[in-house]
């Protein structure tokens, strides 16, 4: 595997927004970043992985990608197909980084698919689906710099939580001065 696969890690930036700016940062390997796309959804819908496979789909960049790494509150939810809803729209190797206390998604997508891949790495709990432990590993090892998370990851859920945050302008008349 090359140390420049492109790989698009998806976020929303850990926000409990019902409705949110969903983010995928294109990278080659852990070290230049390709491109950004995002996507306003709403996380109860049933269909949620089918809106992220087709934001993934859409972009540009699709031709180009080869693994896609999912992260985020929109995988704690009661829905354990939006893995599976994901991997079938992009037909592409798909991984899923959770925190060890929201692994029971796992659980149950690992039930459902023949070529799902489940393990722990660390404080994490990772779903793979269409790749073998061997090749998640590759990926992660190739993609994760800095700690735990995979760069892809890791910036995307930057962007997000800085589109996702609540505005708040406390200016006061001092501040809003030329020159301060």
């Amino acid at each position: 595997m090359k140390a420049e696969t492109r790989v698009i890690g998806i976020d929303d930036g850990d926000t409990r927004r019902r409705r949110r700016v969903v983010v995928g940062a294109i990278f080659r390997g852990g070290l230049w970043l390709d491109g950004i796309v995002s996507s306003y959804v709403d996380v109860s819908t049933p269909t949620l992985g089918k809106v992220l496979g087709d934001m993934v789909v859409a972009s540009k960049f699709y031709k180009e990608l080869r693994f896609a790494i999912l992260h985020g509150t929109m995988l704690r939810s009661r829905q354990s197909s939006v893995l599976a809803e994901f991997n079938n729209t992009t037909e592409m190797p798909t991984i899923a980084i959770l925190r060890q206390r929201y692994s029971e998604m796992s659980d149950c997508a690992a039930g459902r698919e023949k070529s799902t891949t489940r393990f722990r790495l660390h404080d994490l709990s990772v779903l793979g689906m269409g790749l073998t432990k061997e090749e998640a590993m590759e990926i992660l090892r190739i993609t994760c710099l800095r700690g735990h998370i995979p760069e892809p990851v890791r910036v995307a859920g930057l962007i997000a939580s800085t589109v996702n945050a609540p505005k708040r302008l406390n200016w006061t008349r001092g501040q809003l001065r030329a020159g301060s």
